[in-house]
């Protein structure tokens, strides 16, 4: 466990653009596209503001108990035992969320760069990587992620003005052919692959100005508007149809810039940033894994766990992806339901407890406070 108050307002929003950039940069697009066709960017637009709707939900949960993580909410609301069936159902979608994500980064490398190199390899030395990160701690990979935060900025812009003039108009018409459903549905698949409640592990660790939930939802809206950008960046030129049949179609846009014959083949800086704030995305998912499991078990020191469950993270990635259709699949179908059960209704089902709770303190202080002092 990190001492109170480690982070600023403005490092803990840089660590949520990264983790909402996350995953989300390379392959949200497809989804959208698929699902939604050319009103792919407004489903990226609702996707958004339900993310909003729900960092609200935990902004809510933040100001209840700002000195708790979400597993020490639950033991809150719901006691020792419930509580500890609650807390561990997080943490293991916490782990189950960092081996789909490593799964992720080893299927990218070995389809697009190194197909002659065994995906057990990359993802073992990544993991190397991100064990090192959590082990170093939060004040440590936080300080990383403000370095690279300018990095991932501008290389995100050397991407982005190139394709500005290839951007065709006709490609996002006719606007609402198929009506609102297929945006709703894109949108919330969408919403499903950033799983903000993570951050709730972090929020006690971040000093609480009068700007901290500002700065959540600050963090939230600028890396909404990067998965935007990349998705209406894909849809306006290579159009809806080529968009939806790419397994990432953010890196095959950025194999279309040229400029004067000059500037070209830069999709390495795709490849860097999305490599970059995925990892940072399993360092913190692994991270809130560990901080619940320490507070689940009492421990003291979890530096020992670190390790083991790392390495544990390529085994579950490795039976997770047997290929990428089935996992394209999963994703399309099924992952955003499932998410939903961690990101929004047990969310709110915490929030309606703790909140009634008050108001059974605020009506009976005497024996609340009684209450207290036998426990």
């Amino acid at each position: 466990m990190v001492n109170k108050d480690m982070l600023s307002v403005r490092t803990f929003s840089i660590l949520v653009i990264f983790f909402t950039i996350g995953t989300s940069i390379l392959i949200t697009p497809a989804g959208l596209a698929l699902e939604a066709n050319q009103d792919g960017w407004l489903a990226a637009l609702l996707g958004v503001g339900l993310n909003g709707l729900m960092v609200l939900i935990y902004i809510l949960l933040g100001k209840r108990h700002n000195d708790k993580t979400l597993v020490e909410m639950c033991h809150a609301a719901f006691g020792k035992w419930a509580g500890n069936v609650l807390g561990i159902c997080f943490v293991l979608f916490f782990y189950l969320l960092a081996a789909l994500m490593v799964g992720d980064l080893g299927y990218f490398l070995t389809t697009q760069n190194l197909p002659e190199t065994p995906i057990e390899v990359l993802q073992i030395l990544f993991v190397i990587i991100i064990v090192f990160a959590v082990r170093a701690g939060l004040v440590v990979y936080s300080r990383a992620a403000q370095i690279f935060f300018p990095i991932l900025i501008c290389f995100f812009g050397l991407l982005i003005l190139p394709i500005l003039p290839k951007i065709n108009i006709n490609n996002f018409e006719p606007m609402l052919e198929y009506g609102f459903m297929p945006i709703v549905k894109a949108g919330f698949s969408f919403s499903g692959l950033q799983e903000m409640v993570v951050l709730l592990m972090l929020y006690p660790y971040v000093k609480k100005p009068a700007s901290s939930n500002g700065g959540f939802m600050g963090g939230v809206l600028v890396g909404g508007i990067v998965l935007i950008v990349t998705s209406m960046g894909c849809i306006g030129v290579m159009g809806a149809s080529v968009t939806s049949n790419q397994l990432f179609p953010a890196y095959v846009l950025a194999k279309n810039i040229s400029i004067g014959h000059f500037l070209e083949r830069i999709e390495g800086l795709m490849i860097f940033i999305w490599i970059m704030s995925i990892v940072m995305k399993i360092v913190i998912t692994l991270d809130a894994s560990v901080i619940g499991l320490g507070q689940l078990l009492k421990l003291k020191d979890t530096k020992p766990f670190i390790i083991p469950l790392g390495f544990g993270i390529v085994v579950l990635a490795l039976l997770c992806y047997p290929n990428t259709i089935f996992i394209q699949d999963f994703l399309s179908k099924n992952w955003a339901p499932f998410a939903s059960i961690f990101t929004l209704f047990l969310p709110m089902l915490l929030l309606v407890v703790l909140l009634l709770q008050k108001k059974k303190v605020d009506e009976n202080p005497i024996s609340a406070s009684t209450e207290k002092q036998k426990v």
